[in-house]
């Protein structure tokens, strides 16, 4: 799965991956972050922001956190051109 690193404007300490589809880039599957105080990463689906509380949390890893999403959910276009 592509996916896209970014880093919260808030807590730049913090810092997660854009899902995206293999074909179309433009179709974001959710984020894939890293909760530091749980020390576990969170699938958080297109809709809200990453990091504000949502989300699946207790990956161990971000690829289990992004196949998590790209497999049960729909994706829902991301607004990029």
């Amino acid at each position: 799965m592509p996916e896209e690193e970014f880093t919260f404007t808030a807590n730049t300490g913090s810092h997660g991956y854009r899902v995206l589809d293999r074909q179309e880039l433009s179709t974001c599957y959710g984020f894939a972050w890293y909760h530091a105080d749980c020390r576990a990463w969170v699938a958080e689906f297109p809709g809200s922001l990453p990091g504000s509380g949502g989300g699946v949390p207790g990956f161990a890893s971000r690829e289990w956190a992004a196949r998590f999403l790209y497999r049960y959910r729909r994706p829902e276009p991301s607004g990029r051109p």
